[in-house]
Order: C-alpha cells, then structure tokens, then sequence
C-alpha cells in the first residue's frame, strides 16, 4: 500500500511540474501578442487537462485494479474453482472488505467441495464394489437394447468375456430368452415404470441355464435413458420347491387315477418340467415277458427345436402347475413323431446292449459321450441321436420291469447328478405304479373269475332255497290236502247214501273249509316273504305304531290273561314305512303272547340315543333254546305246530328294509327281541 502511495505523489508532482512549465512557455510567447485575459483561459485549460488526468489516474489506482480482481474472482466462482490467486486488495474500502469476505467463502467452499469430492469418491467405489460384487446378475442397456455395463457375476455365470458382450445386442447372448423378458423391456421404454418378472427361463448361447427373478428399472444418465436389469438367481431354489411339490401332487395324481396311461404320462411329464427335473425328452421302455424284448411304452417331448422354443416361451409359475393334468388328459400336441419313434421300438434283450445292460444290472448309466462310448453300438447311436443321455432302470420288489432315458437334446444343457438322483425317484414312482396296476389287473381278473364263480354259487344257492321252500311248502299243504280229499270223498260217499247224512256232509265240508284257510295262510306267508313290498317311508312316530298294534290285540291278550306292558319314552322320529312297521310288532307281539304262560307279561319298550331309536318286546316264557338262537330267523324254521315258520324271517327283511337290525338274547325267564333304527 505504501508503495502505491509514493508511486501517487512522484506522478502527482511530475505532473504538476510538465503543467507549470507548459504554461510558463506559452504564455512567454503569447504574452507580448495578447492580453492577460487570454493567458489565464491558457492557463485555465492546462489545469482542467491536468485535473482530468490526475483524476484517472487516481480512479485507475484506487478502483480499477480493484473491481478487475474482484471480477476474475467472480469467474473463477463460474468455473467452479473457489481458490484465489488473483492476491490481496490493499486498503480497508469496501472492495477490500468485499473481497476479504470472497476470500473466507472461498476457503469453506473449497473445503466443502473437497470433502464432497471424498465421499463422492468413496460412494463411487461403493457402487463400484456393489455393482460388481453383489449376488446378482446386472445387466445395463441402451434404448436399443444394446449392452452398456454387465458385472463380473454376470459374466462369469453366463461364461462371456467383456469383448463379448461389448455393444451387443442382448438379444446376441441369450440363445433362448423368454418372451415376456423382452415384451418387459418395451413395456418400461413407454411408461418408465419399474418391472417385476418371477421365474424366468433364461438359456446363453453357451447352454447355461438359469431362472431368475429379474427386476427391470429406467434411468437418465448423461441425459441418456437406460435400463437396468438386476438378475437375482432362483433356480436352485425354485427346483427344489418345484420337485417337492411336484413329488406330492404327483403321488396324490398316482392314488386317485386308475388309468395306468394317465400315470405314466404324468411321470413322464413332470420329468421333462420347465422347473422340475428339466429333461428335454423322456423315454419309457418295459419288458414284453413273452417276447423277452423291452419294447417302446411311451415318451414326452419336442420333436424339433422350434417346439422346443414353443415350450420354453410358454412355461411360467402357473403353466408349472398344469403339467399334472396336462399329462393325465394326453393333450400335450408336442412330440408326436418322439412318440411313435419310441413306440415302434423295441429291443431285444438277449442282445448285450447299453439298453438292455442297464436292465440287467439294475444301476443308473449315464453316458457322456455317445460317439464315443463304445457300449452305444450304432443302432442306438441312431435311435437316441444325441450325444448325453441317462439310462434309469425301473425296479420294482426287487424286479426289474423296464427302464426310463432321458436327455436334453435342443437345450444341450449337461446333466447333472441331482437331475438324475431326482429322475431315479421319478423312475421308482413309475415302477411302483406299473407293479400296482399289475397286480391289480390280475386281481381284476381273479376277483371277475371268483365273481363268476359267485354267481355260480348265488344261482345254486337260489335253486337249493327254492328246493327247500318247495319242500316245506309240499310238506306243508300235504296234510292239509290229504284232509281235505278224504273229506271230499267222504261227502260224495254220504251224497249216494239214501237218504244222505246231513250232518256228516256239513262236517265234512266244515273241516274242508277250516284246512282251505290253513292253506291260504300258508300261501299268503310265502307270498308275503317272497315278494317285495311296496315301501312308503314317512316320518312317523314308532311309539304312535306300537300304540296302535297294541289296541289291535289287546283282547287277545284278555283272553290268554297275559298283561302288555308298555314303556315308551320319547324319542325322535324315524322315517319308517307305517304299516310295515305294523307288521314287526304285530308278529313279535303274537310271538311273545304265544311264548308266555297265562298270568305272564309282555313288556314293549322304547328309547333312543344319538343315532339309533330302539324296541325292546320282551316276555315271561320259557325263552329260546341255545342251539336254536342264531337261526330262529331264517326261513321256515318254526317251533309251533301251526305254523309256517315265516314271520321272524318277516320280521327281520321289513327292519333291515329299514336299515336297521335286530338281535334275540335270553335273560333270566323268557327272551328279549331288540329293534334298532338308525335316525334320518
């Protein structure tokens, strides 16, 4: 400051002096020619010259500088650089203190910026470090879908370099991308909005497979819109989801089908699953025992790589979950050239095949390389024409009865040994269902064999019944028969007489009568017993119908002097058919009546649970003989000398018409007959 100060005063005085000596020049040689009026306009004119210099100068000293400085500091904000080098303002004027307090900003901002240059610097090589380390596939890509940035995941999964996949479309590096992949990135393009896809099926051109979880999100860098695929890889996961529960729904499928092709099938099927086992082609082959060949049963597949494309584009979580029906109902339009190739096949297994060693040994063989292997002779070389394959045998009860092959012809994808530890769960699950339906086609047969043979014995049984009911009813109506000739020839013989013998006609014909009626009788109960009767079941109460039996042979009861008891609780109705329960009580009721000596009782008695109302007709009589119990209700067993032996037999068909059952027991004096009768 002090510097510019005496630059001020020697330029102030230099200029003084040139304007003195200016003006003493002039005016010495104008001053004889013009007045002194003129001499001081001279002198006037220098001064304001002088003045007017001094003046920009001193502006130029004290302001100038000091606003150019002050501007560059004002730029090199602009520019973004807060560190001044354009010096100190000298003086303590407004300028200094503007550009002091410029300088203490300049030191904060440049502090500031340094320590967000840091963190900047350390987010960078976080993302960085995120973006290449993280457990997901990244994929960056321009609005025409061509690759900007993958990460090492990525690339090491998918076994690219990054020349590889530099600029390429990412169409170029999947050598099967599912559809909806695609249609998801055209759809953010248009609406910017983030996309989820679950379960994915994503196939590289180097044959790796993968099922991912895949988000699709859009962005703006650089003022260019990007898209960001994060890959998050589900396909351990989702196969061993899928395989346990394909597993359950497919033992469920095997219990309730009872179509051994639908079974077959739907094994068949869930092998060759987009998420289960993931086989391209599966084969079933099973042993002809008489022909001693394994011969071609069945086999699920594409038969081109364009239905192959076909499949694969198709499959989703949801579609996953159809392949179960999709192999009962045999819908499946793919590979049908597969399945008549395999059906017309067969081999035979006295040959020493690779086929038929798997049979005989009972073990898995998986070969690597058919060209090569010299177990594969040149016509299965060109049955399975592809170069890996695995060979499953089926046993079952320690048998063998066929075998399963698999590969993964289109895809090309190696197999892998829990693929096939899993194919050999699937192959025991066929076996089993083959043995099953074997075994229950034989005992198809020998249960029609013993069904034949039962209605053999079911119509011999009905010619024995019918025999015996012709005999008893012979047995029966003889007598009656016999009686009523004689009687009849005794009335022609009294009709001759002269004059005839009335009385001796009218007896006759009185006895006629009376073993008529006995016939009828007999008639009648066969009748009843033999022919159906018409049931009208309606809800009623069985104390109501005992009650009405009762009235009906309550001076039967009179006359014998045995007491009826009736002990009715109230129980719920029953749907019974009113008459033919009618019927029940009124043959138990005359049976006990006939069973207890005069002064006896006969006690009905009625009472119910949750399920079944019962009657219990118990009476005072001798009871039944021991030997005798268990058959006093078949047919024309009867211990009366009148009768057919027909109502028991009644009894027990017009209850179990009822769904209902009746039992005997003995107690201490008489016997106990119980009715039960399930409730509606």
């Amino acid at each position: 400051m002090k510097d510019k100060l005496l630059q001020f005063f020697a330029i102030t005085l230099f200029i003084i002096v040139i304007a003195v000596t200016t003006s003493i020049t002039i005016s010495m040689y104008f001053i004889n020619a013009r007045s002194w009026v003129f001499y001081l306009s001279i002198v006037c004119t220098m001064l304001l010259i002088v003045l007017f210099v001094y003046i920009r100068i001193i502006h130029k000293i004290l302001f100038i500088d000091k606003i150019e400085k002050l501007h560059a500091i004002a730029e090199n904000f602009k520019k973004g650089e807060f560190h001044l080098k354009v010096g100190q303002i000298p003086g303590d004027d407004p300028f200094a203190k503007i550009y002091t307090e410029l300088l203490s900003a300049s030191r904060n901002l440049e502090n500031i910026i340094k320590s967000q240059k840091i963190e900047i610097e350390k987010l960078r090589e976080l993302y960085t470090n995120m973006m290449f380390s993280m457990n997901a596939y990244i994929v960056v890509l321009d609005i025409h879908n061509t690759i900007l940035f993958t990460n090492d995941l990525f690339l090491k999964k998918f076994q690219y370099t990054p020349q590889e996949v530099s600029g390429k479309n990412i169409t170029e590096l999947f050598y099967f991308l599912t559809g909806t992949v695609l249609q998801a990135i055209e759809e953010i393009k248009k609406t910017h909005e983030s996309i989820v896809l679950e379960k994915a099926h994503l196939i590289s051109n180097n044959r790796i497979t993968v099922i991912a979880d895949i988000k699709l999100s859009y962005m703006i860098s650089n003022n260019e819109p990007q898209i960001i695929m994060v890959m998050d890889d589900v396909t351990s996961k989702t196969k061993r989801d899928y395989q346990i529960s394909l597993i359950t729904r497919l033992s469920e499928k095997i219990q309730k089908d009872d179509v051994l092709d639908h079974v077959l099938r739907t094994i068949l099927t869930a092998v060759t699953s987009g998420t289960g086992l993931g086989f391209n082609r599966a084969m079933l082959f099973l042993k002809d025992e008489k022909n001693n060949v394994l011969y071609g049963r069945m086999a699920v597949g594409p038969d081109t790589l364009e239905e192959a494309f076909a499949i694969w584009s198709s499959l989703s979580p949801q579609k996953d979950k159809e392949i179960l029906s999709r192999g009962v109902n045999g819908d499946d339009v793919h590979g049908q050239l597969l399945k008549e190739k395999v059906t017309s096949t067969s081999f035979d297994l006295s040959e020493e095949t690779i086929f038929t060693e798997a049979f005989k040994t009972g073990e898995t063989i998986h070969v690597y390389d058919a060209y090569h292997d010299p177990r594969v002779n040149d016509e299965i070389r060109s049955f399975i024409d592809v170069n890996e394959f695995v060979i499953v045998p089926l046993i079952a009860l320690n048998k063998t009865i066929g075998i399963v092959i698999a590969d993964n012809k289109f895809n090309q994808m190696p197999i892998t040994q829990d693929s096939v530890d899993l194919l050999t769960v699937f192959a025991y699950q066929a076996a089993l269902s083959i043995e099953s339906y074997n075994s229950l086609d034989l005992l198809k047969k020998e249960m029609e064999k013993i069904k034949q043979r039962q209605e053999a014995i079911v119509e011999s049984e009905k010619l024995a019944a019918i025999g015996r009911i012709a005999s008893h009813i012979a047995h029966e109506i003889r007598n009656p028969l016999v009686t009523v000739g004689g009687y009849s020839r005794r009335i022609l013989q009294n009709i001759t007489q002269n004059p005839p013998d009335v009385q001796k006609i009218k007896k006759a014909a009185q006895i006629i009568m009376t073993e008529t009626e006995r016939l009828e009788k007999i008639l009648a109960n066969v009748m009843d017993f033999t022919r159906p009767s018409p049931f009208l079941l309606k809800f009623n109460n069985i104390n109501d119908i005992i009650r009405d039996t009762a009235s009906l042979l309550s001076n039967l009861f009179q006359e014998r002097r045995v007491e009826l008891s009736l002990q009715l609780y109230e129980v719920p109705l029953i749907k019974s058919d009113f008459n033919q329960m009618k019927q029940v009580m009124l043959n138990l009721l005359q049976n006990a009546l006939d069973a207890t000596p005069p002064y006896g009782v006969v006690e009905v008695k009625t009472y119910a649970d949750d399920r079944y109302v019962y009657i219990d007709v118990s009476d005072t009589g001798t009871g039944i003989d021991e030997e005798n119990i268990n058959i006093i209700f078949e047919p024309f067993y009867t211990t009366k000398t009148t009768g057919v032996g027909l109502g028991l037999a009644i009894v027990k068909k017009i209850v179990a018409d009822h769904n209902g059952e009746i039992k005997v027991t003995n107690r201490e004096r008489g016997a106990v007959f119980t009715i039960s009768i399930p409730l509606p």
